[in-house]
C-alpha cells in the first residue's frame, strides 16, 4: 500500500481572489505560503503518508515543496483545478501509488489526526473506495482519497461535495464521509477570514 498526499497550488499571487477587497495580492499570497507550510510539515509527520506531490507552476511553491521533500509536478500555465488534480494522480498512479489523497493548501487547521481519520478507510474491506471531507456546509471539497486512483473524474468548484459522493457512487466506490475538524475550514470569504484573523498566528495586511 503506497499512499500519495497530492497538492495543487496555483501560482501564489493569483490565489484567493474573492478576498481581494480585503487584502493585497501579496498578503493573500504569503497566507497561502504559510497554510502551504504547515500542511507539508503535516504531512511529512503523518506516518501513512509515503509521498507528497506538490502540482504547481508558482517557483515560491516549488521551493516550499523541496524544503520538504516533496515531489513536484510543473504546470507550465495554469489548467484549473480539475486538470492540475487529474494530472497530479495521474502522475501519482504512474509512480506505484494505490491511493491518493488530495488536499488543497489552504488548511490552516489541519493536523496529524485530521490525516489519519482519512486514512483510515483504507483498512476496510473494500477494494474501490472514495473518502471524502467537505467544507463546514458541505459544499466544497477540502480533502478527498481515492483508493486506488485513477478511474474518477473530479468535480471541483462550488457543489463539489455532492458531485464527488455522485461520481463514487456511480463508479460503485465504497464512500465514506469523514469529520475531521481541521479538514473542514478553508479559507474562501470574507466570513472565513473573519474567523480566522482571530487566530494569533493570522498575517494581517
Amino acid at each position: 500500500m503506497t499512499t500519495w498526499a497530492i497538492i495543487p497550488v496555483k501560482p501564489l499571487h493569483e490565489s484567493k481572489c474573492r478576498l481581494a477587497h480585503l487584502l493585497s495580492a501579496d498578503t493573500r499570497a504569503e497566507l497561502i505560503l504559510q497554510f502551504l507550510d504547515n500542511l507539508l510539515a503535516v504531512l511529512n509527520e503523518t506516518p501513512g503518508i509515503d509521498h507528497t506531490l506538490v502540482v504547481t507552476g508558482d517557483p515560491t511553491a516549488m521551493a516550499m515543496g523541496q524544503k520538504y521533500g516533496a515531489e513536484l509536478l510543473i504546470e507550465p500555465a495554469p489548467a484549473g483545478l480539475n486538470a492540475a488534480v487529474s494530472r497530479g494522480v495521474e502522475h501519482a498512479a504512474d509512480l506505484g501509488a494505490t491511493t491518493a489523497l488530495i488536499l488543497p493548501a489552504d488548511l490552516p487547521f489541519a493536523c496529524v489526526e485530521d490525516i489519519e481519520a482519512m486514512l483510515q478507510p483504507r483498512e476496510g474491506r473494500a477494494s474501490s473506495l472514495l473518502a471524502i471531507s467537505g467544507d463546514e456546509v458541505e459544499d466544497g471539497t477540502n480533502a478527498l482519497l481515492l483508493a486506488p486512483p485513477g478511474d474518477f473524474t473530479f468535480h471541483y468548484g462550488p457543489g463539489s461535495f455532492a458531485a464527488h459522493l455522485a461520481e463514487a457512487m456511480a463508479r460503485g466506490r465504497a464512500v465514506h464521509k469523514i469529520n475531521a475538524r481541521g479538514l473542514r475550514f478553508d479559507l474562501d470569504t470574507e466570513a472565513d477570514w473573519l474567523a480566522y484573523s482571530g487566530q494569533p498566528s493570522a498575517v494581517t495586511d
